[in-house]
């Protein structure tokens, strides 16, 4: 595919034109990231309510019907139930990785099975997290695994 960036005037309407044979999965997922303004989620911690850009996030989880956001450096509650949240993160590189998790799949250092069937994703920050056997393929097609012949 051929691709070109013009840098223009500040002064310029910005625009962005595709011309494609098929409107495909990725191709959907860039119009949403094009489309999106907003960028960040706010949570909050004693208190105080942050801005998260979606690029901080390491991962998502419920506990307790709560949701909690985990950067490198803090833990704030999002207001948000999962599903919201992954309605909007989906297009930016996340995945469910569990029945109450989110992940940030930029957030991967290493990956590798279990002998129940799971995986065990070690993060940026050497954490690790448990990803489900009913994940696991959306998993390997996210960090772009081939299937073993």
């Amino acid at each position: 595919m051929k691709t070109s960036v013009e840098i223009i005037e500040t002064s310029k309407e910005e625009r962005v034109d595709f011309k494609v044979h098929e409107v495909t999965d990725t191709l959907q997922n860039v119009l949403a990231i094009l489309k999106e303004e907003k960028l960040f989620l706010v949570g909050e911690e004693n208190g105080d309510h942050y801005k998260i850009p979606f690029s901080k996030i390491l991962y998502i989880e419920v506990v307790d019907k709560k949701s909690f956001i985990y950067t490198k450096n803090r833990v704030c509650q999002s207001t948000e139930k999962l599903y919201q949240l992954e309605e909007k993160l989906l297009p930016h590189k996340f995945i469910r990785v569990g029945k109450s998790m989110l992940l940030n799949i930029d957030a991967i250092k290493a990956v590798s099975p279990t002998l129940s069937g799971r995986f065990e994703a070690t993060l940026i920050n050497d954490e690790r997290v448990a990803v489900s056997r009913k994940y696991v393929p959306d998993l390997k097609k996210g960090l772009g695994m081939r299937k073993r012949i």
